[in-house]
């Protein structure tokens, strides 16, 4: 994927068809995170079962609205027309906002199913076959956001015409 320009509020970017793939493959995942993850405090029942539930249905209404809308930019062929080799995506700042948070959450989720790891202890172990699967996720989704959030941040350069692409 490469950065292709941006606007004051649309961002494009350029996708082989693997990158596409594995980007629909990543997003099919959402959500990751499990649904009583979050918590109102650390502190054990310090504002009640209420408001921890009150928490829980306003998440569970999140999701399923990123959901739906998940479906729809995914079954939308208008969001990913052919560009030569490849496909564009363009998108608003809001909705690179949403896709950073859909890809946050199957990134740690990702990284929770795999008990919270360090990735940085002196003891880190190999992956396994079995885990294997969410080391990838949570580097396909990392890298994406990586490059979202430095276009957000005007980080980017726009790439010359000339220029190779990346992947």
């Amino acid at each position: 994927m490469r950065f292709f320009q941006a606007s004051p509020d649309a961002f494009s970017f350029e996708f082989n068809q693997r990158e596409k793939d594995w980007l629909f493959q990543v997003l099919e995942l959402y959500p990751l995170i499990p649904a009583g993850h979050h918590r109102l405090s650390r502190q054990p029942a310090t504002l009640g079962n209420e408001h921890q539930a009150w928490l829980e249905e306003s998440l569970a209404a999140h999701r399923e609205e990123a959901r739906r809308k998940l479906r729809q930019f995914m079954t939308n062929p208008g969001n990913f027309p052919a560009d030569g080799d490849g496909f564009r995506w363009t998108a608003s700042r809001a909705d690179l906002e949403w896709m950073l948070q859909v890809l946050n959450d199957v990134r740690v989720g990702s990284w929770l199913a795999l008990g919270s790891p360090d990735l940085q202890a002196a003891k880190f172990t190999m992956p396994t076959p079995e885990t294997r699967a969410h080391y990838l996720v949570m580097d396909i989704a990392g890298g994406l956001e990586t490059i979202f959030i430095a276009a957000l941040s005007g980080e980017l350069p726009t790439p010359r015409d000339d220029a190779p692409a990346p992947l």
